[in-house]
């Protein structure tokens, strides 16, 4: 008798191989679309920080373009002066812009200092220059340290505002 092969039915064996291979594609495009998500969040939020960064570079473009506009302006002697002077009576702050006198205030009064700086009519992207002029031998150095302490104030509130101090008892 001739004995035959074995015969093995493979039709269930493939049927599994085709479901196993079915599930790795659906598996992979399903993870395919998690990434392609997580990629479209971050370029999201790259393009919002880009954004940002620009509306920060704008900002200071025009910072620069005032503070250029404002050395120009110091080039034709357009300059805030704060000098100490000193009166009959008292000593005086006298508050003016290109030589011409704007206001004048005690040494005591820092509120009005402040209120007289903040007075002054400045364009809202305008920079400004000012000098603080002082004798320091006259001036008391309590005297100054009030104003400073009143100016610097004011200069951090606003950063606009660009306050130099000349002492004109030093002499090169």
């Amino acid at each position: 008798m001739k004995q035959k092969g074995i015969i093995i039915e493979l039709t269930s064996l493939l049927d599994v191989i085709l479901i196993m291979l079915f599930w790795v594609m659906m598996n992979s495009s399903e993870q395919s679309e998690n990434y392609r998500e997580k990629a479209d969040e971050e370029i999201a939020a790259a393009k919002e920080q880009t954004k940002l960064v620009q509306m920060q570079l704008d900002e200071e473009k025009q910072k620069e373009e005032a503070l250029a506009k404002a050395l120009t302006g110091f080039a034709d002697g357009q300059l805030y002066e704060l000098k100490i002077s000193f009166d009959e009576n008292s000593d005086v702050l006298v508050l003016s812009f290109g030589g011409e006198e704007l206001d004048r205030l005690g040494f005591e009064q820092t509120e009005a200092i402040k209120q007289a700086v903040n007075s002054i009519e400045i364009p809202e992207d305008a920079a400004v220059l000012a000098a603080v002029i002082y004798d320091g031998n006259k001036v008391l150095y309590r005297d100054m340290q009030s104003i400073r302490a009143a100016l610097d104030e004011l200069s951090k509130e606003n950063d606009n505002i660009y306050i130099g101090y000349i002492d004109t008892s030093i002499k090169n």
